[in-house]
């Protein structure tokens, strides 16, 4: 029974192909998009969740917390300033932590006749391992550096190149203000990430920067790495109440984890998701109001039809059957065209669109199955609400009224 609907549906379908097929126009549109904008989302948080772990994983940073005035007012002459104490105390208390300060200069490096201006980092030998950056030559700061207050200096691969060319920078001599250096490392190239070029970097041991640049203690903030991830959460706490001891109990610091970041970057995504597939859901129901609106034209047209089957003994719920069918089979088979037009919509025009946001060459659309299914899913079920009505409005008509249609 079922079989032979289907195949009469399948019939009349084909016998409207023009029609047919404009119809499932929507559905087909509406799944692809659905495909498409979940691709896109998808890659990109695949992307910005490993340019942040490119970075690094389980960190914590530590910055210097704003006061307001009247904080200020109040805490007046105690502790207000994050400084390389701090780092070295950490240290100390929690000895299975790996801290490097940060402290950040905007300066020039000169060698003859080239010179490049861009921000100093000053910083200490756990940098490298912390933020997953390593020397392609030479080698990175060591901790002699940092306890002789040693004029070396790494650069970034762009740096190295525009300073020196095809020549090698390791032993080379530079001049960083008024200061020489030695160049004792050339970093791995990195690109941009999250924004930043690393190959534009320059670091020097903190403790040069302090004594020869800053003429202070004070640093800007610490990375931090916690060897276990699920001691994420304490460990920051335990951090945390530990600088505001040191602080003589003001909470002028601020600790994040990098999970902090990553939930943000999922949130955000979340929105995204929302919003594109809302436009994607639009577009299937609009799909769908033109089934509908197909669907009811088809009634008028098979009036006389619809009575003939009545005459001969068909039944109100065959006739249902029949146009849901029909409804559904338009939405079934444009769901199917829809699942291939979305797959390559989101690995041509999807890629497009990723390689044009910033960072994008690192990142395209991502198809998951699960995007396919609900597509597809929710087309086949716009299908079945939007032709119920035309089909109940088929089975209600009277024999003979229809019998007598013109």
């Amino acid at each position: 029974m079922l079989g032979a609907i289907f195949r009469d549906a399948l019939k009349n379908l084909w016998g409207n192909r023009l029609r047919s097929g404009l119809t499932m126009l929507g559905v087909i549109i509406g799944v692809a998009s659905v495909i498409a904008m979940m691709a896109i989302v998808e890659g990109g948080q695949i992307w910005l969740v490993n340019s942040i772990e490119r970075l690094g994983t389980n960190l914590l940073f530590v910055w210097k917390n704003r006061l307001t005035v009247e904080e200020k007012r109040m805490f007046a002459g105690r502790n207000l300033q994050l400084r390389y104490d701090d780092a070295l105390a950490i240290r100390k208390r929690f000895p299975e932590l790996q801290v490097a300060p940060i402290i950040e200069i905007d300066g020039q490096v000169k060698t003859g006749d080239r010179d490049y201006s861009g921000r100093i980092t000053g910083t200490s030998p756990e940098f490298s391992d912390i933020r997953n950056f390593h020397p392609a030559s030479g080698r990175f700061l060591q901790t002699a550096d940092i306890q002789t207050w040693n004029r070396s200096v790494v650069l970034g691969k762009t740096i190295a190149e525009v300073l020196y060319g095809s020549q090698s920078a390791i032993g080379q001599q530079l001049k960083i203000g008024e200061h020489r250096f030695t160049v004792i490392g050339v970093m791995e190239p990195k690109g941009e990430v999250y924004g930043q070029n690393r190959d534009e970097m320059i670091f020097i041991p903190v403790t040069t920067a302090l004594r020869f640049f800053k003429g202070h203690d004070k640093i800007r903030s610490m990375i931090i790495h916690v060897p276990d991830r699920n001691q994420m959460e304490k460990v920051t706490q335990q951090l945390h109440q530990f600088l505001i001891q040191r602080h003589d109990g003001v909470n002028d610091i601020r600790v994040r984890n990098q999970g902090e970041f990553l939930g943000a970057v999922d949130q955000t995504l979340w929105t995204f998701r929302i919003v594109l597939g809302g436009i994607a859901i639009v577009a299937l129901l609009v799909g769908g109001i033109g089934i509908m609106n197909i669907m009811l034209v088809t009634v008028t047209e098979r009036t006389r039809e619809i009575g003939l089957r009545k005459a001969i003994g068909a039944r109100r719920k065959d006739i249902l059957l029949q146009f849901l069918i029909e409804s559904t089979t338009i939405s079934v088979i444009g769901g199917c065209f829809g699942v291939v037009l979305g797959i390559f919509a989101a690995y041509g025009f999807g890629n497009l669109v990723a390689q044009s946001m910033p960072g994008g060459g690192d990142w395209g659309a991502v198809i998951k199955p699960t995007a396919i299914v609900v597509a597809f899913v929710f087309a086949v079920a716009v299908g079945i609400g939007f032709g119920l009505f035309p089909a109940m409005k088929a089975s209600k008509l009277d024999p003979a009224e229809a019998l007598r249609y013109q």
